[in-house]
C-alpha cells in the first residue's frame, strides 16, 4: 500500500481561483482508499509530512480511511461512496485504487501513491502534464528494477538457475512486471516461477510449492498484502535458507535479505506534499507526476548469516545501509 500506494480524493466543488479548499469549506475532508487491511509501516510518514505542510489530522483536516481488506472488487463502490460523501480530495493507494477513483469522479482531485506506471495504466496523459484530476508519485520503472534485482541475486547466488516471484494476481500491473523480469532473466539462463499470493494461507502454500520445485532465490513484488505479510515471508524463507530480494526496505527490516528500490517513507511523504498543495488551491493538472529520486539498497547481514550466505564485498560497498 512496494518501502505501499495511496489515493486521496477532493470533492467536486466550485472554488474561485487563488482560494484554497480549506478557506471555502472550513476543515477539508480527505478520503483515503486502499486495498490493504490496515495502515502500513509508511502511513505515519504520510501523516507526519502532511502535518509539516500545515495539515494536522483531527485539527484542521479530517481523513476518512477506507480499507478494502484485499477485496479488490469493492474498491469501485467504495470510491463512489467517498465521492458521494463530498470529500474534498481522494488519496489512492495502488494502481487498482487509483483506477477505481478515476472511474468514480472526473472532478474531485486524486493523489495516487504506489503506482508503477500511471501513463501505461491510463491514469494520466503524460508525466509532465497529467491533464486531468489525477496526479501523484510513482515507483521505480519495471525494467530498471527487474534488472537490478536479478543482478543482486546473481551476486549472492552465482549459479542461480530458478527464481520464484511472489505476486498478486488481483493487481493487473504486476503481470506486466513479471513479463519484464522474464525478459531480463531469459538471456541469463534463469527460469522464472511466478507464484500468486493474495490471501492468508497463500504464502505458506507458495513456499510448499517451492519445496517441490527447488528455487535458488525469491523476488517479492511490493504490494499491500505482501507488505503486511513481510515477517511471514522472511521467516519461511530463512527456514529454507532461501535468499530474498525486495523493492522496499520494510521487508528487510522484517528479516528479508536484500532490498533495492524507492525509499518508501519518502514516497509517501511526497504524496502528502501533493495533497497539501492541492488543499491550498493547486490543480492536479498543474502538478507533474513525480518520479523516484531516492533509492535504498539495504542488506540484512543477520539474515545472510542465518541462511549461510556470504555477501560479496562488491555488494556491501554499494549498500545504503547494512543491518548488522
Amino acid at each position: 500500500m512496494r518501502k505501499l500506494s495511496i489515493l486521496v480524493v477532493l470533492a467536486a466543488i466550485s472554488i474561485p481561483a487563488g482560494t484554497s479548499i480549506a478557506q471555502q469549506t472550513g476543515i477539508p475532508r480527505i478520503g483515503y482508499l486502499s486495498p490493504a487491511d490496515m495502515p502500513g509501516p509508511n502511513h505515519a510518514a504520510f501523516l507526519q509530512q502532511l502535518k509539516k505542510d500545515g495539515f494536522d489530522e483531527g485539527r484542521n483536516v479530517l481523513i476518512e480511511w477506507k480499507w478494502a481488506r484485499q477485496r479488490y472488487d469493492q474498491l469501485s463502490q467504495t470510491a463512489v461512496e467517498l465521492v458521494s460523501s463530498n470529500v474534498n480530495l481522494l488519496v489512492a493507494q495502488t494502481q487498482a485504487a487509483a483506477l477505481a477513483a478515476k472511474e468514480a469522479t472526473k472532478t474531485v482531485p486524486i493523489v495516487f501513491v504506489g503506482v508503477r506506471d500511471p501513463v501505461v495504466a491510463g491514469l494520466v496523459k503524460s508525466l509532465n502534464r497529467p491533464d486531468g484530476n489525477l496526479t501523484g508519485v510513482t515507483l521505480s520503472p519495471n525494467a530498471e528494477l527487474a534488472t537490478k534485482q536479478l543482478e543482486l541475486l546473481t551476486e549472492v547466488v552465482p549459479n542461480i538457475a530458478r527464481v520464484g516471484i511472489f505476486w498478486n494476481p488481483a493487481v493487473a500491473i504486476q503481470a506486466q512486471v513479471i513479463n519484464t523480469i522474464k525478459e531480463v532473466a531469459q538471456p541469463r539462463g534463469i527460469v522464472v516461477h511466478p507464484l500468486g499470493v493474495q490471501m492468508p494461507g497463500d504464502i505458506e502454500r507458495a513456499f510448499q510449492a517451492m519445496d517441490s520445485t527447488p528455487i535458488d532465490g525469491l523476488i517479492t513484488l511490493v504490494e499491500s498484502f505482501t507488505l503486511q505479510q513481510r515477517s511471514v515471508i522472511a521467516k519461511l524463507a530463512i527456514e529454507r535458507k532461501l535468499p530474498t530480494v525486495f523493492e522496499v526496505r520494510n521487508y528487510v527490516d522484517a528479516g528479508g535479505l536484500l532490498s533495492y528500490g524507492v525509499q518508501y517513507e519518502h514516497h509517501y511523504a511526497r504524496a502528502a506534499s501533493y495533497v497539501a498543495k492541492i488543499l491550498r488551491g493547486s490543480k492536479p493538472a498543474d502538478l507533474p507526476v513525480e518520479l523516484p529520486t531516492r533509492f535504498d539498497f539495504v542488506i540484512n547481514m543477520r539474515t545472510a548469516t542465518a541462511i549461510g550466505r556470504e555477501i560479496p564485498n562488491s555488494l556491501s560497498v554499494q549498500a545504503t545501509e547494512i543491518i548488522e
